[in-house]
């Protein structure tokens, strides 16, 4: 089961390579990272989407990550009320109609910016859940997708 795991550390080096070790030791896939700096300064949010095979895992890991040393605070935020987000820029080759492309995005409406056209390609930024993003590059596989950039999953509680 994938679970979202939130952290707040001090901004030292080292820090997310013990973190990291963590899963990897048990063999857990880390599905993706996020880390960005907070208002507060020396400080780091990192946010983990991991593979975890059940709530008694969960509750280890979570205690071996808040034994590590530069470490704040730990939680498991998949069943909070959160938002999470993640970005994805997609660059396509230009359909011979634009038409086909517009279809597609429709139902994405708000949360697709066309970021650029020309003649050969054109250029998509999506923010959203990962699953909206999971669902749309699956509709746009029926074009010829020519490269896929993909942020970590940001959220907030």
């Amino acid at each position: 089961m994938r679970r979202t795991f939130k952290l707040k550390v001090f901004d030292k080096a080292g820090t997310l390579n013990r973190l990291t070790s963590i899963f990897v030791r048990r063999q857990f896939n880390i599905v993706n990272i996020a880390a960005s700096p907070t208002r507060e300064e020396g400080l780091t949010e990192i946010t983990f989407v991991a593979e975890v095979p059940n709530e008694q895992v969960t509750r280890t890991i979570i205690q071996q990550l808040k034994k590590q040393i530069n470490i704040l605070t730990v939680e498991d935020i998949t069943d909070t009320n959160t938002f999470n987000r993640e970005l994805l820029l997609v660059k396509l080759k230009a359909p011979s109609n634009i038409s086909k492309i517009n279809a597609l995005i429709a139902p994405y409406d708000a949360l697709v910016t066309i970021l650029k056209e020309d003649n050969d390609h054109i250029y998509l930024q999506v923010a959203g859940p990962q699953y909206t993003l999971d669902h749309l590059l699956e509709d746009l596989s029926s074009l010829e997708i020519k490269q896929v950039s993909r942020s970590g999953t940001a959220g907030i509680v």
